[in-house]
């Protein structure tokens, strides 16, 4: 869980500090693939750790409210499969990219952009879904810490609901430029919070056990 968190964080830092449009227009994905493949890549690794996160999660919480925490846990794993189907895109749209470069006539470069943008619309409704399962997700297990509290502290319960709800509220932005892209990154970080501190917590109860 601390991996993952520490990921999530350098992943936006990465973003802020290269400057890298979110979400990866076409044209710049097919022009320059190498930064948004190396984000995305790193993304993924964070996204695959997001897996034994909340399995640790569901086993640590299980006795405070079963039910609630075996949904939050589906659909977290849901999440993590559509995330990867989402960065794959990029990752596709970066093998065609001297293909686009080296093309001298512009129809063909026409449809090498077209297959791009395809492929990026395709990306936006991948991210979309894994965005909005992950903060109901989120939203569930906070809900659930609230009443365990004794287990992980009911602090931790408020900050992972509040990463589920700015990650709802920021799913949008992945096609609606008038949602700032704050959002996801405020859920971002509080989620990342929230595995920092749960991770150390659960790693301090296995070594009192």
């Amino acid at each position: 869980m601390i991996a993952a968190g520490a990921i999530a964080l350098l992943y936006f830092i990465l973003v802020l500090a290269t400057k890298q449009t979110l979400p990866v227009p076409a044209k710049e994905a097919l022009e320059d693939p190498s930064g948004p493949s190396a984000l995305f890549i790193l993304a993924i690794i964070g996204e695959v750790l997001l897996m034994p996160s909340v399995l640790a999660s569901y086993f640590s919480l299980k006795g405070v409210k079963k039910p609630p925490m075996f949904i939050a846990t589906a659909l977290w794993l849901l999440c993590v499969p559509m995330f990867m189907a989402s960065r794959g895109q990029i990752l596709a749209i970066s093998q065609i990219s001297s293909s686009y470069l080296a093309a001298t006539d512009e129809a063909i470069k026409a449809s090498y952009l077209e297959s791009a943008e395809l492929a990026i619309e395709i990306q936006n409704l991948y991210a979309i879904m894994a965005l909005v399962f992950l903060g109901i997700a989120s939203i569930i297990i906070g809900s659930v810490m609230l009443k365990g509290k004794e287990v992980v502290g009911k602090g931790i319960g408020y900050v992972e609901i509040g990463a589920g709800v700015f990650t709802l509220i920021g799913a949008p932005t992945v096609i609606v430029e008038a949602v700032p892209i704050i959002f996801p990154i405020i859920g971002a970080i509080l989620s990342a919070i929230w595995q920092f501190i749960v991770g150390a917590k659960l790693v301090k109860l296995s070594k009192t056990d």
